[in-house]
């Protein structure tokens, strides 16, 4: 028995022609008539669904959210806070290099990620001290979002600049390195 495939939602199809065209041209070659034909879609569908461009890039940047942090509740399960820290970051740069659409960003843009909307940027650093306070985490909200913001930048300079002698290709050199360093930023 063959079970009939789904067709994607136009909003997917969108979603997902538009996460193709950012790893194809990067952030500033993305128009939204390269999306809609991707996604084939006409623009009047691509604009009733996304009104405008930030809000598609916006869109594609919280599902890549999203995805972190399933990643990040499987990997956690009973680490302490340090340890969670440390792996919100092995996992965050494992998903950023191994992402076409970031790594294109990245490797031409690095500072987009510094004009990341404030509330996508605030919900990943939600998202994030959510983690920290369930393994134990008891510094105050503020300072957490801050460790977290901190934590955040490292992470995206070291996926822009790598520093000599770290290769963001290894897991285990990247988890002594977020050992040695990234666990410190929390008490």
């Amino acid at each position: 028995m063959t079970v009939p495939s789904r067709t994607p939602s136009p909003a997917r199809r969108i979603v997902d022609a538009a996460r193709e065209v950012i790893a194809e041209n990067g952030i500033p070659g993305v128009s939204m008539d390269q999306v809609a034909k991707q996604a084939h879609v006409s623009r009047s569908t691509l604009y009733r669904i996304f009104p405008n461009r930030d809000q598609l890039i916006a869109r594609v940047v919280a599902i890549e959210i999203r995805t972190l942090r399933r990643k990040l509740d499987k990997a956690i399960v009973g680490f302490t806070p340090q340890q969670t820290l440390v792996e919100v970051f092995v996992l965050s740069i494992d998903q950023a290099a191994s992402n076409l659409a970031v790594s294109k960003v990245l490797a031409a843009e690095p500072e987009y990620f510094l004009r990341i909307p404030r509330g996508v940027w605030d919900l990943l650093i939600q998202g994030i001290v959510i983690r920290l306070r369930n393994s134990g985490a008891e510094q105050d909200y503020a300072e957490l979002c801050s460790v977290t913001d901190l934590m955040l930048r490292v992470t995206g300079s070291l996926l822009s600049n790598p520093p000599t002698g770290l290769d963001v290709n290894d897991t285990a050199a990247l988890r002594a390195y977020g050992e040695k360093y990234i666990s410190r930023l929390l008490v």
